[in-house]
């Protein structure tokens, strides 16, 4: 049985593809993971974003599938990226401009 939280995030993945069909699946996931990053610091002066390694742990997808679809949102202008700093191939992931809600 789907919890209200699977089927509001079904909803919102649903929405994002057809506003974005160019997207491939992982990357619209994606893209909602560092959309509701941003928004969990709404309060703040500046957003921290997520990172690629916090998002392939959360996702149980390989770093390099999440670090691929952050670079194809990146080319497509919907998030911005940085190095995460360190010795770590991470990349800290930061939503690009406004959307709109509950996409």
């Amino acid at each position: 049985m789907e919890s209200a939280d699977q089927r509001e995030l079904q909803r919102q993945l649903e929405a994002l593809q057809a506003r974005h069909p160019e997207l491939d699946p992982l990357a619209a996931l994606v893209l909602l993971a560092v959309r509701h990053a941003d928004a969990s610091y709404e309060e703040n002066a500046e957003r921290n974003g997520v990172t690629t390694a916090a998002l392939s742990r959360r996702l149980g997808v390989e770093h390099a599938l999440v670090r691929r679809a952050a670079t194809e949102l990146e080319a497509l202008n919907l998030i911005a990226t940085a190095p995460n700093g360190g010795a770590s191939p991470a990349l800290r992931l930061r939503s690009r401009g406004t959307h709109p809600p509950n996409e």
